[in-house]
């Protein structure tokens, strides 16, 4: 029996590089950047819908730093404090 460590398939995504750096911009794996924000990868793809930046690169998504950064704190939402509803008077 061989004692060698099996190879990674090159398809897997563990197999690419965390981060890519192209021109003056960062790319973070998708999973990565999960894990640094400590959220799941799921709750990271909710925001695709609403316009967070993403780049396939080899079959494995890719998120540009900066951007996704931006993108976090431009979604943040700024509630006014609601006003007391006033108790309404049953009719008898």
């Amino acid at each position: 029996m061989d004692t060698e460590e099996q190879r990674l398939d090159p398809r897997r995504r563990e197999a690419h590089p965390e981060r890519i750096v192209v021109g003056d911009e960062t790319f973070v794996r998708n999973d990565k950047l999960a894990e640094e924000y400590g959220v799941s990868q799921r709750s990271i793809d909710r925001g695709d819908r609403a316009g967070a930046t993403f780049r396939f690169i080899g079959g494995v998504k890719y998120r540009p730093k900066c951007r996704y950064d931006q993108f976090i704190l431009n979604s943040i939402q700024e509630g006014r404090p609601q006003t007391p509803k006033r108790k309404r008077r049953r009719a008898k």
